[in-house]
């Protein structure tokens, strides 16, 4: 196996290093951060500068001006009009004011390009889902196609497609009797067993009955429509938030604290989930066994530390001496 260039594993050693100098700031804001933070900044700055001249730039400002005429060119004239504007605020105080003018203009057209993806893509779907039934009518297992039955938690198009030629046989008396039909293989019972579940999962999504309930799908409309209430009418003002209003504005910010706390758990765990993977990745757990011998990530770590450590120590002592 080719070994790996040693610009690789020098890129890997200063990965590991610059991991440890991120956490160091656990300790107290140090040289090692703030050296780390700086390389961090300046390498994305950098990197996005080029990026952003190789794909906007240069084929469409650059390449596009000995191509493009009439408003096409006018265009171009523009936008180079507008980004010199923007420089003023940077290099003159006499006429930084300038500056607010195309500032204004992309603040301007970026909020109009949000507000009717956002209408769109989140205003429009609550809308739907607070408009939709209250009712929660479980699948028909003898009556949906195979689309619909591919929904159902386990399921997947062949399954889907097996139960549609299973029923015409014979029609299913219950769940269990589907998950039972002897055209399904080992595994795909085993999938469809360890979705099994009458609060959530194929037992309340599905049934071998017609017009059967799925309750607690039932109860988990009306509290998002009444939820969805609650939150509005804590947000409305033109009443004084008294008696009943002030009531049921105060569901509405318990509502809102949930949603705020479920999102903020969400993002704590994908940033555990960044911390796991790069935990591994200074462990040597991210490459093959030839290239992890050959970068000796936890000798690199111990060494991060030993560094770290020691130059903290000293800091911190002669820090001590300057102050007093």
């Amino acid at each position: 196996m080719t070994p790996l260039p040693f610009v690789d594993v020098v890129g890997y050693w200063l990965g590991i290093f610059l991991t440890f100098a991120i956490l160091s700031f656990l300790y107290k804001d140090n040289p090692f951060y703030k050296l780390a933070e700086h390389i961090f900044i300046g390498v994305s700055i950098g990197y996005l500068i080029v990026l952003q001249y190789n794909d906007n730039i240069d084929p469409k400002l650059v390449d596009a001006m000995s191509e493009k005429e009439g408003l096409a060119l006018a265009a171009r004239f523009i936008a180079i009009v507008l980004v010199i504007m923007l420089f003023t605020k940077a290099i003159s105080r006499r006429f930084h004011w300038v500056g607010r003018y195309p500032l204004a203009f992309v603040v301007a057209f970026y909020a109009g390009l949000q507000v009717n993806a956002v209408a769109q893509a989140e205003l429009g779907a609550q809308i739907r889902f607070a408009s939709q039934s209250l009712d929660s009518t479980k699948t028909d297992l003898n009556r949906a196609d195979a689309e619909a039955l591919t929904k159902l938690p386990g399921m997947s198009p062949l399954i889907a497609e097996k139960w549609v030629a299973e029923r015409a046989r014979a029609p299913f008396a219950s769940v269990d009797d589907a998950v039972a039909r002897p055209s399904l293989t080992p595994a795909e019972r085993a999938g469809l067993e360890s979705e099994r579940g009458e609060i959530v999962g194929l037992d309340a999504r599905a049934a071998a009955a017609a017009d059967e309930r799925n309750w607690f799908g039932v109860f988990s409309n009306v509290l998002l429509l009444l939820g969805l209430l609650a939150s509005l009418v804590y947000f409305y003002f033109s009443v004084a938030h008294k008696g009943a209003v002030g009531k049921v504005s105060r569901v509405g910010v318990w509502v809102l604290m949930i949603g705020f706390g479920a999102s903020f758990g969400l993002t704590v765990q994908g940033r555990l989930s960044l911390a796991i993977g790069r935990a591994y990745a200074m462990l040597g757990r991210t490459v093959n066994p030839a290239d992890a011998e050959q970068i000796d990530a936890p000798y690199v770590s111990l060494i991060s530390l030993a560094i770290i450590g020691l130059g903290l120590l000293g800091w911190e002592i002669r820090r001590r001496r300057a102050q007093t």
